[in-house]
């Protein structure tokens, strides 16, 4: 990335997200009227790619904009896309964008770090050989996990989608350490 000029807070913060999820975006594309990221994270036997556009200025995000989003993701040949900075999105884009797995971000995020506060536990996607573990330690099926919508803050941050499950790790005064696990549904 090259450091002849200042990175606006809104790429930092999303690459603070990305990081958090576990994805490296080495590096910044500038265009007229976006920034363009291409992180990548290694998942068992892949490569999992992204492709993200933070908006130089906030604005309705119409279907046409993710069709082009969708467009560099086959390109590219990534499996995900975020757009990062719409005022308001459209149904129709709304609809595009959860068939073509890509996550709608509106305008800035916030201004503070939800897992930085203390009140806020730690919040992981469990692997699936873990949550292979707790089902069969518990002789259930993931279905009977207590719920937690993909709408959840901390459910978003991490981009967790539908079917995955979320431990929480909780401090505990006997144990240490506690771990919870939610399964995500959509909303």
């Amino acid at each position: 990335m090259s450091d002849s000029f200042d990175i606006p807070s809104i790429v930092v913060k999303t690459r603070e997200l990305l990081a958090l999820r576990g994805f490296a975006a080495n590096e910044l594309f500038e265009y007229e009227d976006r920034y363009v990221l291409h992180p990548t994270k290694e998942s068992k036997d892949s490569l999992v790619k992204y492709v993200v556009w933070v908006l130089k200025e906030e604005k309705v995000v119409g279907v046409a904009i993710v069709r082009e989003l969708v467009k560099e993701m086959e390109e590219t040949e990534s499996q995900r896309g975020m757009l990062v900075g719409g005022t308001r999105f459209t149904p129709a884009s709304k609809k595009f964008a959860k068939v073509s797995k890509v996550e709608l971000v509106a305008g800035n995020y916030s201004s503070f770090d939800l897992f930085g506060h203390e009140m806020v536990p730690t919040h992981v996607i469990a692997e699936d050989t873990e949550i292979q573990l707790v089902l069969e330690h518990y002789g259930i099926r993931k279905t009977h996990l207590p719920r937690i919508q993909s709408r959840d803050p901390a459910a978003r941050v991490l981009g967790a989608r539908p079917g995955q499950v979320i431990r929480v790790e909780r401090a505990s005064p006997t144990a240490g350490v506690a771990f919870y696990y939610r399964l995500v549904v959509d909303t």
